[in-house]
């Protein structure tokens, strides 16, 4: 995989006629009257000592997960959502899992990408390193826009090293009175999870600090259980984002109804939100990008249609 792939991606792409990019569809499925293209796949260049990796957009997300494990690192790609996607399917959703608190936003795993605008044209974005990255942050930008700007092709991602422990600790009667102070005692938890009644808090790093959470949880009034995992969140169909403050509101008024990634901001429910109001100078700066991106609106068309998130 390389240039010639790359080329070969974008000569199929073309620059006429709407085009779908084709995951392996375990977020969305393409229309069926829609011709449609793969990413080039495979890994190109991993450098475990400067904590990099380059591979196709087409790569599944097991087989980068594989390789990066047998050195000890990962990529922070939301997987726990979609174990099963590819690694452009996931940087176009922009999809975070449940760990966003501790392990940061899938957007800052992504350092350079080559995408193929609606017109054909090849562009790349950023840089092999964060110093070498400057002008225009195209990498984010495209990060969330569903290929509505551009079909990813290529890109690098920064990887991590895996934390050595992890668990999940369960408190049973945290109601809205509790759940600040209980937030205010915990350092730097990867994942805090809330529908009211109960939380369930996610601890990475070394074993040692699972047992100060432990213990400073008991300090403070607070009895945990570990569990194997947290919620299934993949059971609550319904997901959107209010100020990170807000989610107490938001969950006193849903009481075991909605689950909150405190911290965060994301609710998730088994009922529709509140329909959002969309700020019409924000929507006129996506209907922009889209313009100057892809003039004839080719790119999956229909995905991601209200906002690129």
């Amino acid at each position: 995989m390389g240039v010639s792939d790359i080329a070969e991606f974008a000569s199929a792409i073309g620059a006429t006629g709407p085009v779908w990019i084709r995951g392996a569809g375990t977020r969305v499925v393409g229309p069926a009257n829609v011709r449609a293209v793969e990413s080039p796949r495979g890994i190109r260049f991993f450098e475990p000592e400067e904590m990099t990796v380059t591979c196709g957009a087409g790569t599944c997300l097991s087989e980068l997960d594989e390789i990066l494990d047998d050195r000890g690192q990962y990529a922070n790609l939301g997987q726990l959502r979609h174990p099963h996607g590819t690694v452009g399917g996931a940087l176009a959703s922009g999809w975070n899992d449940q760990l966003r608190l501790g392990r940061g936003p899938v957007r800052d795993s992504l350092l350079e990408v080559h995408v193929v605008t609606g017109r054909g044209d090849v562009v790349k974005g950023g840089g092999p390193t964060v110093k070498n990255v400057s002008g225009f942050d195209l990498c984010r930008l495209m990060v969330g826009s569903h290929g509505r700007l551009g079909a990813i092709a290529e890109v690098t991602l920064r990887t991590r090293p895996k934390p050595r422990a992890s668990a999940w600790l369960v408190v049973d009667s945290v109601d809205g009175s509790r759940i600040e102070e209980l937030v205010g005692h915990l350092y730097r938890p990867s994942a805090i999870l809330w529908n009211g009644l109960v939380c369930w808090i996610c601890v990475e790093g070394h074993p040692s600090d699972i047992e100060i959470a432990r213990t400073e949880l008991r300090r403070r009034g607070f009895a945990s259980q570990e569990s194997a995992s947290g919620p299934d969140l993949g059971a609550l169909p319904h997901r959107w984002s209010v100020s990170p403050r807000a989610v107490f509101e938001h969950v006193g008024e849903r009481v075991g109804q909605v689950i909150a990634e405190v911290g965060v901001g994301v609710l998730h429910g088994d009922q529709p939100p509140p329909t959002p109001i969309i700020d019409a100078a924000v929507e006129n700066i996506h209907r922009r990008l889209k313009d100057s991106f892809d003039p004839e609106h080719r790119l999956n068309p229909g995905a991601g249609d209200i906002l690129i998130r």
